[in-house]
Parts: structure tokens; C-alpha cells; sequence
């Protein structure tokens, strides 16, 4: 399936839209103008073949991605987030550079600014023209404002989806090998529906309160016996209220003497005295369920997906390795300490 603005087949359209709203695209925009009126004096941070990057820019994508992130993080979170990005800041400024030339070189630009244009007026639920028109006269935009920081803020992803994403392959071979050497991924823990009777008892009347236990345990024991009604006449614990119901849990749930039981008893059955610090418990394990395995085609999708994202993290390294080394890029000296890594953007 090929997009409505792709100069080849092979690619499909954009499908996940950011939304943006316009107050947010003028924004931009406008401190855009200002660095193209102030061009001759603003200090020039890298070059990209013909494009210049200058400290405005610099300024106004850093200004964006803490917009960003005080949006979706707080506390120490946000200041490592915040940390990183900045790290990073330069390269991915170059990089969607990079990018949006080689977006003129691979799709019809006019088709594509007015795919942008249209999806963007459907998100903002502008209904005409006219009303597009009037917003854009009130941001101090004009329409080929927005057609071209549409393109500058979508046209990256496009290049990337066409040129990287769509040419990963996941063979069902890749993702059988996988689902073999990650049994424990996709295996559903067994677990217990439990109830319990606890009987408290201090040190000094330990032997009184053990003999106590063992005939409540009787009692549960008893052909016809309810343990529910039982625990919640004489269970010390919290659950009494629920009929003695622990619930559902899982290996690792529970304390070693508690789990032996849990999980070895018949279902239906009681458990032994189980003695711990604090008094003595009594276990009836209601359903149980084994370790079990989902079905391959159950988990084949999320396998694949996988297998995509982390091939694409180093599909991706490579291509924007190898975008750098066809172009022609020039950094500031007084900025290269600024310039991450390749490894550390993606």
C-alpha cells in the first residue's frame, strides 16, 4: 500500500498524527521568523549541506522538548529526563535536518504537505479554508508557514518508517526460535485459590492453643464440613470476614510452609497443622491451576514485535550512521562537546 505524497511504492501513509495544536505550531513558528530576520547575526551552530542551524534553533527545540517533558514527568524523573535530552539535543536537532532533506529526495513534496495539511485540519476539526485561513491571520502565520513546519515536524518519521521500519522482516522461523528460548516469557505461573484459618498463640500458651488448632482442623476435615463458615466463626485473621478467603496466589506469594502447602495439597483437601511464629494456620486450597505455556500463535505478534523493535534500534543506528556519511555536516567547534554520541540518540 503506497501513501498519497510517496515518489515509490511500498510505503503506507502516515498513521499516527501527532497532535499539535496550532497555538503550539505558531509558537514555533514565530520564533522561527525571528531567527530568519535576524539570520546575518545569529551565531550559526552546525551546517547541513545547504541548511544552517543556528543557536535560535538550538534555543527554540530545546525550549519544545522541555515543554515536553515538564508535560509527562516530575521529580527526579523529570530531572534525568531532562538531562538526557539535553544530551542529545544537537544530534537530534541535525539528525530530523538530515532527515527532511532526504524526504525532498524520496516523496512528492506538494503531495505530501497537503496530506499534512489535511490530516492536520481534521485533527483540529477545522472545517474549511476560510476558518484555516483566519486562524493562521490571528497566530501571524500564513498558510505556507504551516505547510513547511508540517513537513519539518512529520516528514522525519515518514523517511524513517519508509526507509527503515517497513524493510524489517521477522521470518516465523525468527520468532519460533525466539518463543523456544523464552519459554519462561510466555508461561502463565500456576497459581492457588486459597482460604486459611489462623489461630494465634503467644509463647505461654502455645500447647493449649496448638491442641485448639487441631481440632478446628478436625472439624474443616469432617466429611460435609464448611470451612468458610468454620474460619469465619474462629479464624484470628483478617479474612475471617471473607469466609478464610486468601485468594489467588502464586509462587512466591507466600511464606516457604504456606506455598508447600498451597501447592501439594489436593484441591478441596485441608493441610496439616502449618506452625509459624505468630500461632498455626489451616489451608483449604479451593481451585489450582499448573504452569502452562501460551499456545505459539497465542503470542506470535507480540514475539514479531518485538523482535522488530530491537532489530530497528540497530537498523536505525545504521542508517542515520550512514545519512551522516552521505551529507556534508559541519559543527560549531564551540558546540561539539555538545554532539552525543551516535549510540546515545535513536
Amino acid at each position: 500500500m503506497s501513501g498519497p505524497f510517496l515518489a515509490r511504492k511500498g510505503s503506507p501513509p502516515m498513521t499516527c498524527f501527532r497532535r499539535r495544536s496550532l497555538a503550539v505550531l505558531a509558537a514555533t513558528l514565530a520564533m522561527g521568523a525571528g531567527i530568519v530576520r535576524a539570520e546575518v547575526i545569529d551565531e550559526i551552530v552546525a551546517k547541513v549541506n545547504d541548511d544552517i542551524v543556528t543557536k535560535s534553533d538550538l534555543d527554540t527545540e530545546e525550549q519544545g522538548m522541555l515543554q515536553e517533558l515538564y508535560r509527562r514527568f516530575s521529580g527526579t524523573e523529570l530531572d534525568g529526563k531532562v538531562s538526557e535530552a539535553k544530551k542529545e539535543l544537537l544530534r537530534r536537532l541535525v539528525d530530523r535536518r538530515v532527515l527532511i532533506q532526504r524526504a525532498a529526495h524520496l516523496f512528492d513534496m506538494t503531495k505530501m504537505q497537503e496530506f499534512y495539511l489535511e490530516s492536520f485540519k481534521d485533527q483540529q476539526n477545522i472545517k474549511s479554508d476560510k476558518e484555516l485561513e483566519k486562524l493562521l491571520a490571528e497566530q501571524g502565520m500564513t498558510l505556507a508557514d504551516l505547510k513547511t513546519r508540517l513537513v519539518e515536524e512529520f516528514s522525519p518519521q515518514q523517511v524513517v518508517r519508509a526507509e527503515v521500519a517497513e524493510r524489517i522482516a521477522v521470518p516465523e522461523k525468527d520468532a519460533r526460535a525466539y518463543y523456544d528460548a523464552h519459554a519462561a516469557e510466555f508461561t502463565v505461573p500456576a497459581q492457588a485459590t486459597v482460604r486459611e484459618i489462623v489461630v494465634k498463640a503467644a509463647d505461654a500458651e502455645r500447647e493449649t492453643k496448638r491442641e485448639a488448632a487441631e481440632a478446628v482442623r478436625a472439624k474443616v476435615a469432617a466429611a460435609g464440613a464448611d470451612f468458610a463458615a468454620v474460619a469465619a466463626e474462629v479464624s484470628d485473621a483478617g479474612t475471617k470476614t471473607a469466609g478464610g478467603l486468601l485468594g489467588t496466589v502464586k509462587r512466591g506469594d507466600l511464606a516457604a510452609a504456606l506455598e508447600q502447602a498451597a501447592f501439594t495439597i489436593p484441591v478441596g483437601e485441608i493441610s496439616p497443622i502449618i506452625e509459624a511464629g505468630y500461632g498455626f494456620h489451616i489451608l483449604k486450597v479451593d481451585a489450582r491451576t499448573d504452569d502452562a505455556l501460551k499456545p505459539f500463535e497465542d503470542v506470535k505478534t507480540e514475539i514479531e514485535t518485538k523482535i522488530q523493535n530491537d532489530r530497528f534500534a540497530v537498523e536505525y543506528k545504521n542508517y542515520m550512521k550512514k545519512a551522516w556519511a552521505e551529507a556534508t555536516i559541519w559543527i560549531s567547534p564551540q558546540y561539539q562537546a555538545r554532539l552525543s554520541p551516535p549510540d546515545a540518540s535513536n
